[in-house]
């Protein structure tokens, strides 16, 4: 099946970049129209990742095609991919139906023929293309179909067809575009969180019988149906072996709602919901024959809202495809879809609308004149996209409406939203979510509000986050939402507004911790889920949450802890404490967790946490010493991309990576090439380059890239006139001498020199584009000082060093980032980001070191590695016991982000939040005196306390937290559990995936 499934991908990509290169033919036009469509509204909200990209272009490969990482080739390739997949599912459906179709043509008289099934797709391009010369893509879908219809398809189900979706849609491309499969454990969690169980059921069918209209149950990310299948066989199993009604198919087809953004998800959760209902009708001896199938091909976090006139409500909705606001007039007799089909009808037949404006008018009591105001603004809107040829775009404002009717009419929104961070999210997406959601607005996130540690609080947010705030306003009052999403959400800084609005204004049911969880949840991908359901109503007193945590050995701890007590910040001593991490932990760990925070300040109230140095391109710095040349004062190191370089060894000093920090101990066996003055710290600069390129204002907020060892300056100019002349006049102000080569490709290359020695070679060019004008400065013979052999190093990376992230133009290209002379302080208390708990060393500022010569180096720590720093070193010995004792380690896996293999991240945020005791000196006085200068190191005074005096120790931090010692050892107890328990062998018999 693989081999003819590549046939006919490729025929259909060669049909659609045949229309793509003639645009000029009717036919292709209305293919590439729905082509756009697809693209607008399916990508307008996810970013394919280069890893998906690549992934595509290696199906290229295997295809023979030849895809460029530009332009419009690979999403062509995209499309005709997903257009297989959808023929294919809709093959299935369609045999399920008994309505085999051997061609292609046949195909699609009865996909127009079921339109109750099949609303109209972006993929039935393929049925305007029949003709020569693309006849051969319509011959490679009949012989697949004519395959395809050999098969036993009574029998097909699911996990079959997502078998072969995975072996067609490579792994990564799948990751990029969210489409992971929930494990069924993970959706009948779920389910069970939200309370869907028989009874519950029952009474939703009995209320539907009355005519209630918010007996919903919805998944607004749909995917493939996975949740809608699993409610759908909830829904037979209701009854318990009693009589199922003779109406549930009708219940369901009226209830069970499914939502996606992605035109063929929503093919595949129409086929998996038929096969359910057929196979559980099949049972109770019916035949399941789909009436309608509520799947819609839209966008659930569209925007709409209501406002109220004198005669007339009017649905105003936001259609990010059309970026534009659609309104439909409607009244309590007439809703806001019936109107939009009237008027859509008479649209499309080019007919006016008087006769719906009265129609309208009548039921709703309003003058006629009011009614035809409104209705003529959306026959205009509903026109101009008929006159453009995208009918289909109808069907997404249908939807669109469809999905707004929602609002407040769902008993139950389950499912698995995308999990997409930041900066997977298109720029329009996140501005059109950061607009129209609350939390995910600026001023979302979650500040501790530290005095000394300064944390970059940067507005993120994941979609997520966008998927619980639509889903509750889906919800009834008293309906309940229950999804899985990433576990970060309980702890992160973006969804600060989101757990404060949680814990204040809605009863939190259930808590699924599996972030820690060793065992894959999601076929192809390790993620860290957490399940959370939620009824819409406020909490009433002393509510309790049921909450189920799992270690990393597989195991759980079930408890039920105060809804109001969930904030790690619950007092109001924190002004923002509600929006502070959850803590998931047992009743009495959670108590004694809040007395030690009344008890003491935080660290990030007395220190400043710094994370070590970041170099953004380790592979052109780090790496290991493999000789050294005395003579000339040049050490050979091999870099971690491979290369051997030599560099002056004044430039080199010893790096501390975070894994190179054990308890009590460091080590440091690689060396970093760090172009700064050890003294100031500040990045090396020629001064007189520097200067120059000052006069020219080059090292303000300009763009920069590089070409070979030539820096590229792109600034803006109010006018190009004079432009050379007013550079040479600024130079020569600055005390710089000019000349200018006479052979020139550009406007001016000038040679810029000082006391006749050449400074920079700059070539200067510039353009004029919309009444602006550009200039550009082409900078060679840029160095280090006294360095040519680092000079050289590094001017064969200026085009990837340009292009790191924190690269600013006042900057060389040379400059290590996040350097400052406050990390190179004396009694610096490190400790790893990434651990299973804090493991803490204290680092001196400078060690002895002998390459060349014996000689003070500067001990760097890179960016794995956070610290303060302590300038008595009585207090710095202090520091060091405690962020190595037990309590230390095991308080702050209560709130900090997990990573994968039960390892914690120990950022700023989350070590600035530790409980200090008041005065650490105080606590530890007379165990031990530190060191005198230079006569020993903190480490081995710290860690033969910690041994010798172990219960002294623990004794005098619980005197200065403020609890029992049997409070301390529930503390230590409940982190050992979380992630120091070996796993089971049944845990690990599933194997490993690959983060998420």
């Amino acid at each position: 099946m693989t081999r003819l499934s590549h046939l006919v991908i490729k025929s259909l990509y060669d049909a659609l970049r045949y229309c793509h290169n003639n645009r000029g033919l009717p036919a292709c036009q209305d293919v590439l129209r729905l082509f756009e469509l697809w693209r607008s509204l399916h990508a307008a909200f996810v970013n394919v990742s280069q890893a998906g990209w690549n992934a595509l272009a290696k199906m290229a490969q295997s295809l023979n095609i030849s895809v460029s990482q530009k332009g419009d080739d690979r999403w062509l390739l995209l499309f005709a991919v997903e257009t297989y997949l959808n023929l294919l599912v809709r093959a299935m459906a369609l045999a399920k139906l008994g309505r085999a179709a051997p061609t292609l043509s046949k195909f699609g008289q009865h996909i127009s023929g079921m339109r109750n099934v099949f609303e109209q797709s972006v993929f039935e391009w393929v049925f305007a293309l029949t003709q020569q010369p693309l006849q051969q893509y319509a011959q490679a879908v009949d012989v697949m179909l004519g395959v395809l219809y050999n098969l036993d398809l009574g029998s097909v189900t699911f996990d079959m067809f997502r078998e072969v979706y995975q072996n067609i849609l490579p792994r990564e491309l799948r990751k990029s575009l969210g489409e992971f499969y929930t494990s069924d454990k993970l959706i009948e969690e779920v389910l069970d969180a939200a309370r869907l169980d028989g009874s519950a059921i029952r009474e939703l069918y009995e209320r539907w019988r009355r005519g209630e209209g918010d007996t919903k149950i919805v998944d607004p990310a749909c995917g493939s149906g996975s949740f809608l299948v699993a409610a759908v066989r909830r829904i037979f199993r209701a009854w318990s072996g009693k009589r199922v009604p003779g109406e549930i198919a009708d219940f369901i087809e009226d209830n069970v709602v499914g939502i996606d953004i992605n035109p063929f998800a929503v093919e595949m959760a129409k086929l998996n919901l038929i096969i359910a209902v057929d196979e559980e009708m099949s049972k109770t001896g019916r035949r399941y024959v789909p009436k309608r199938l509520q799947v819609r091909w839209a966008d659930s976090l569209a925007r709409c809202s209501n406002s109220e006139g004198l005669y007339l409500k009017v649905l105003k909705i936001d259609v990010p495809v059309l970026q534009q606001t659609i309104s439909v007039p409607f009244c309590e007799r007439v809703d806001p879809l019936e109107v939009l089909r009237d008027v859509e009808e008479r649209t499309r037949e080019g007919r006016g609308f008087e006769d719906v404006a009265k129609h309208i008018a009548d039921l709703c009591g309003a003058p006629p004149a009011a009614v035809r105001s409104e209705l003529a603004k959306l026959y205009d809107a509903l026109r101009e996209v008929y006159r453009s040829g995208d009918g289909r775009v109808v069907e997404v404002i249908r939807n669109a409406v469809a999905v707004c009717g929602l609002v407040g009419k769902c008993s139950y929104v389950i499912g698995n939203p995308p999990w997409v961070r930041i900066h997977e999210i298109g720029e329009g997406a996140r501005n059109y979510l950061k607009r129209n959601y609350r939390w995910l607005a600026g001023g979302s996130s979650f500040d501790p509000g530290f005095k000394k540690t300064e944390v970059p609080f940067r507005e993120q947010f994941d979609y997520s986050v966008a998927f619980v705030e639509r889903g509750l306003e889906f919800l009834r009052e008293g309906g309940v939402l229950s999804y899985v999403i990433t576990s970060k959400i309980a702890r992160a800084t973006y969804a600060g507004r989101m757990r404060e609005e949680l814990v204040t204004r809605y009863t939190i049911l259930r808590l699924i911790d599996y972030s820690l969880y060793p065992v894959p949840l999601f076929l192809d991908a390790v993620n860290y889920p957490l399940v959370i359901a939620v009824k819409k109503e406020p909490p009433p007193p002393g509510h309790k949450v049921d909450i189920t945590v799992y270690n990393t050995g597989g195991q759980s701890q079930s408890f039920a802890l105060e809804q109001s007590e969930l904030p790690l910040y619950a007092s109001t001593r924190f002004p923002s404490g509600k929006r502070s991490p959850w803590v998931l932990a047992p009743p009495g760990v959670v108590k004694a967790l809040k007395k030690i925070l009344n008890n003491c300040d935080r660290l990030g109230d007395l220190y400043q946490v710094m994370m070590g140095v970041k170099t953004s391109l380790n592979e052109g710095y780090i790496g290991r010493l493999v000789g050294v040349d005395r003579r000339r004062g040049v050490v050979r190191l091999e870099l971690e991309g491979g290369a051997t370089v030599e560099v002056e060894e004044w430039l080199v000093h010893p790096l501390v990576r975070g894994e190179g920090i054990d308890a009590f101990s460091y080590s440091s066996g690689e060396y970093i090439i760090f172009p700064h003055d050890p003294s100031t710290l500040n990045p090396l600069w020629d001064q007189d380059q520097r200067r120059a390129l000052d006069v020219l204002g080059l090292l303000e907020s300009v763009s920069v890239s590089a070409r070979g060892h030539t820096l590229i300056y792109r600034v803006p100019r109010r006018q190009c006139n004079n432009l050379v002349q007013s550079i040479v006049s600024a130079l020569t102000g600055a005390g710089f001498n000019v000349g200018q080569r006479q052979s020139c490709a550009v406007k001016a290359c000038l040679e810029i020199a000082r006391q006749s020695a050449v400074v920079l070679e700059i070539n200067v060019d510039h353009s004029q584009t919309s009444g602006e004008c550009v200039a550009e400065f082409y900078v060679n013979a840029l160095r280090i000082p006294d360095a040519p052999l680092a000079t050289r190093h590094f001017q064969g990376l200026f085009e990837r060093l340009v292009r790191r992230d924190d690269f600013k133009p006042n900057l060389p290209p040379w400059a290590v980032f996040r350097v400052s002379p406050d990390k190179f302080r004396d009694h610096r208390i490190a400790w790893q980001e990434i651990a299973p708990h804090i493991k803490a060393a204290h680092l001196p500022a400078r060690v002895s070191a002998s390459l060349c010569d014996v000689r003070s180096k500067l001990l760097v720590p890179i960016q794995t590695v956070y610290f303060i720093t302590e300038e008595n070193a009585e207090k710095a010995l202090g520091l060091l016991i405690y962020l190595n004792s037990d309590i230390a380690r095991n308080l702050v896996k209560l709130w900090a982000w997990s990573a994968r293999g039960g390892y914690y991240r120990h950022t700023a945020y989350v070590m600035g939040m530790l409980p200090l005791p008041c005065n650490i000196a105080h606590v530890l006085r007379g165990l031990v005196n530190p060191p005198a200068k230079g006569a020993g190191d903190l480490n081995d005074v710290a860690r033969e306390i910690a041994e010798k005096r172990r219960e002294e120790v623990r004794g005098r931090l619980c005197d200065a937290l403020g609890i029992s010692a049997e409070e301390h050892d529930e503390i230590i107890e409940y982190g050992r559990w979380l992630n120091e328990i070996e796993r089971s062998p049944q845990a690990g018999e599933e194997g490993e995936g690959e983060e998420e």
